[in-house]
Order: C-alpha cells, then structure tokens, then sequence
C-alpha cells in the first residue's frame, strides 16, 4: 500500500443534478473550523454510531482525533463545506469509508459522485479493501453504497457492515478543477 501522503488528490469539480458547482479537495488543517460549522448545523446529529457528535466541543475532539490516522475530502459550495468524506487505514491493506452529506445537498447526487472520487482516490493509494458501517435504516446510505459495489458481509443489531473489492472498482472521475 502506498502511503496516502505520496498519492496527492487533485482538485476536482463537481456538478449536482441541480446544477451547483461544487469544489472537491483534499482536508487541509485550515479547513479545521470551516468543518466544524458543517458539522455544528449537520442534521441528524448521531446518525451514525453516535457520530456526528451532537455540540461543538465534542465535533472539535472528533475531528481533531480523525485527522491524526485519516485521509479526507471536502465539498465545497461559496466558501462553505457542505459535505465529508473519511479514509481511515485498517489492517492488511484495507480502508474504511465514511461520508457525510449536509441535508441542504441530499438528494441531488453529490454523495454518489464524491464517494466515486473517494474511492477512487483509495485505489491510487493502494488499498485493496473499503468497508463501512451503516444503519439498517438509513435506505439512501444502503442504495448508494450498493450502488457503488459495496456488499453486506455482516449484520448485527441495526447496523450493516459492507465490503468492496477495490480491484474491480470502477471510477468516472469528473473534470478536474
């Protein structure tokens, strides 16, 4: 596996089904407090395994502990973020995948599209393996992920844990920014 340092993401752009240009580029730490608003008016707060955090203080500890042992991807729209994207190394080879959409950008393609760059963006690292946790509930996380080739490999409680060979993962990358 490549270190994700040497595998530089280049700056993409792009465009949701209802025509908003959105910036694509990897987390920097100046982008720190720019995420922290994201996540401070994200809803549903603890969607996910209790994440996103539900106040500011605890958003700041969450993210400022992701970016040590992570790789990440920003969407931005007018100087704002409005959508997270999570690389998180894992043993023998593999990742595991999170993304975070803010509610005002749901449904208009943006999160299948930047979990595309994402992943692809995995591959040009070297790993074989992404995996990810969601809720059995959350019915547009399930589909979107289903539709990027990822499969149930177990379920327990109300959760699903899913896999995708990264080997046969294909991308259609957007034109870069």
């Amino acid at each position: 596996m490549t270190s994700g340092s040497e595998v530089v993401f280049k700056p993409a752009t792009v465009q949701t089904r209802q025509g908003r240009e959105l910036e694509v580029r990897p987390f920097a730490r100046e982008d720190f407090g720019a995420l922290v608003q994201m996540y401070k008016s994200f809803e549903p707060k603890r969607v996910a395994q209790g994440i996103p955090p539900p106040d500011v203080p605890r958003i700041a500890h969450w993210l400022d502990r992701l970016e040590q042992k992570s790789q990440a991807l920003l969407a931005w729209q007018g100087g704002k973020i409005v959508a997270h994207t999570i690389l998180c190394p894992m043993p023998a080879g593999s990742v595991e995948f999170t993304i975070f959409v803010h509610q005002d950008y749901r449904q208009e393609g943006l999160g299948t599209a930047l979990s595309r760059l994402t992943l692809d963006w995995a591959v040009h690292m070297g790993f074989a393996h992404a995996y990810l946790t969601t809720e059995t509930s959350n019915f547009r996380a399930l589909r979107l992920f289903r539709k990027l080739g990822f499969q149930t490999t177990s379920s327990y409680g109300d959760e699903v844990e899913m896999k995708l060979d990264l080997s046969s993962f294909d991308c259609e990358r957007p034109k870069a920014a």
